[in-house]
């Protein structure tokens, strides 16, 4: 990576700009948490209620939390890719319950032909 960048910077000068593309961190959802976890909160839960899970300097990030039809609470949180892999070996406690958890998977739509799984510089509607 290192030399195709050089030579880039060698041919093009400062015509070209080269950026290196920055994974994404996985986000999971977890189901069927209690009412009086929150956002700021559940960090900590997950940390103090299930010790075999090694973050090992990962952070856990809340995004948001949403109930479902059945009323049940979810909240989808950001992780590291190792924490992610131990989360779904395992079921969370949280408090009295257990929870499970999944991948959160959004498909794109792109809006203006209503198609999924691809965005605006790759559409070939009309």
């Amino acid at each position: 990576m290192k030399n195709l960048t050089t030579e880039i910077n060698t041919r093009l000068g400062e015509r070209l700009e080269i950026t290196k593309h920055r994974l994404k961190k996985p986000r999971l959802n977890i189901f069927n948490l209690p009412s009086e976890i929150t956002i700021e909160n559940i960090a900590a839960t997950i940390i103090a209620k299930n010790p075999e899970i090694q973050t090992k300097g990962e952070n856990i990030e809340a995004k948001h939390k949403f109930k479902d039809r059945k009323g049940k609470c979810n909240i989808v949180i950001k992780f590291g890719p190792k924490t992610r892999q131990q989360i779904l070996q395992l079921k969370l406690k949280t408090g009295w319950e257990i929870c499970n958890a999944a991948d959160y998977l959004v498909p794109t739509n792109y809006y203006m032909c209503s198609s999924y799984n691809h965005r605006h510089n790759e559409c070939k509607g009309e």
